[in-house]
């Protein structure tokens, strides 16, 4: 009995104090289609990704040039339905965690500065450009940009996480389109710097 406050004390400052994490990218291409969802569209089948370079660097990702938005069978008007969840792979198969992001129009909050998806990606896109990701052959032209790779986390984030992105477009009816369901992730590899 008397043991059992220094071990709620040792793993309370265990969560304090947190670590960092560098997450090593699966895929060179970042981006995969997700392999549940056959009928989902992924990222190459919504956006043209060839103008777009992408470098790897030590605790960061490099991006530079442009990007060409093509999401068929969806309207300019319509409103973008959008979630994230990160997943953890344990015991063989890939467990959901608590982090999952949910927004019901992404489309009002694409260059919002507050919104997680801000810092590494759409505040690099010129403010010239700042269009949903509805609008048809419409380019997003990059000012250079890094993206670091290593985050503090409170808790142990070691291992094979993947991120998947979830976008479903609804008409001015609030109806789901047909066909237009985008699904893809990102996976990789938590490792423990410091």
């Amino acid at each position: 009995m008397g043991e059992l406050p220094w071990i709620w004390i040792v793993c309370s400052i265990s969560l304090v104090m947190g670590s960092y994490f560098d997450f090593i990218v699966d895929n060179d291409e970042i981006f995969e289609k997700c392999p549940d969802r056959p009928e989902a569209m992924g990222i190459h089948d919504i956006v043209d990704l060839s103008e777009f370079i992408i470098e790897f660097k030590e605790g960061y990702v490099s991006g530079r040039g442009q990007m060409t938005m093509h999401w068929k069978g969806v309207e300019a008007t319509d409103r973008v339905y959008g979630y994230s969840e990160l997943f953890k792979f344990q015991r063989g198969t890939w467990q959901p965690t608590t982090v999952l992001v949910h927004e019901f129009n992404f489309c009002k909050r694409q260059f919002d500065a507050t919104t997680i998806w801000y810092n590494v990606w759409s505040r690099h896109i010129r403010r010239e450009d700042q269009k949903c990701i509805n609008n048809y052959e419409h380019v997003y032209h990059y000012e250079p940009f890094d993206v670091e790779t290593v985050s503090y986390f409170p808790t142990n984030m070691e291992g094979l996480h993947k991120i998947v992105i979830h976008l479903d477009a609804y008409d001015k009816f609030n109806v789901r389109r047909a066909n237009a369901e985008v699904c893809f992730q990102i996976s990789g590899e938590f490792i423990k710097v410091k």
